[in-house]
């Protein structure tokens, strides 16, 4: 008896070390997050703009362990691959700037959580720096951000590892070849392709 006492005991005592663990862990509430990290394109965008500096900042409400409602401003900056075209244009690039609405779901409900994400957002686009010579032009267009991440708890403190692939949709921001002189925009044929992002976030939650 007195030895099924003892496990009795040493399991309470191991599962209450497991409680307090996930509850020195803030997992939820409100979660607010900065990072930055590196965003790229594929398809026909791919040859056409380079991988560059991608930024963000978040705000998460988690009304569980495990499930996320997020909504964030992002950011990136790409240079424009001039192809050839160096006499046209010096450093052209272009400047994104987007909204998007997340839902994430962890796979566990511990302090490190492997995570899956998707939503919506919406983008801005603006060619800078003679960019417009090469035909490129200023755009709004929406994504479908979809990826998988990896969250860090201890106390309020939280670290985000994400990676997203973004699939765009009326998109009309890279044209496959420089338009010809006064050539109508209506007959410019633009380059398909997504974006894709990998970000490290860190930030409190309250």
């Amino acid at each position: 008896m007195k030895r099924i006492q003892a496990l009795v005991a040493a399991g309470a005592v191991c599962g209450g070390g497991a409680a307090l663990a996930q509850d020195a862990a803030n997992m939820r509430g409100l979660t607010v997050t900065v990072g930055g990290g590196v965003e790229g394109y594929s398809g026909g965008l791919a040859p056409r703009l380079d991988p560059g500096a991608a930024y963000g900042a978040t705000a998460t409400l988690k009304p569980s362990t495990v499930l996320g409602i997020e909504v964030g401003y992002t950011g990136a900056i790409n240079k424009i691959d001039l192809r050839g075209l160096e006499e046209l244009a010096r450093n052209p690039d272009i400047v994104r700037n987007g909204g998007q609405a997340v839902a994430t779901i962890g796979l566990t409900a511990s302090p490190v959580q492997p995570y899956l994400l998707g939503g919506i957002g919406m983008n801005w686009y603006n060619v800078r720096r003679g960019g417009e010579v090469l035909g490129y032009r200023d755009d709004t267009a929406g994504a479908v951000p979809l990826g998988a991440g990896l969250r860090f708890y201890t106390g309020s403190f939280t670290a985000d590892l994400r990676a997203n692939y973004n699939l765009l949709f009326d998109q009309e921001l890279v044209p496959t070849l420089p338009p010809a002189e006064n050539q109508p925009v209506t007959d410019v044929t633009f380059a398909g392709g997504s974006s894709y992002n990998a970000m490290l976030n860190v930030g409190a939650t309250f």
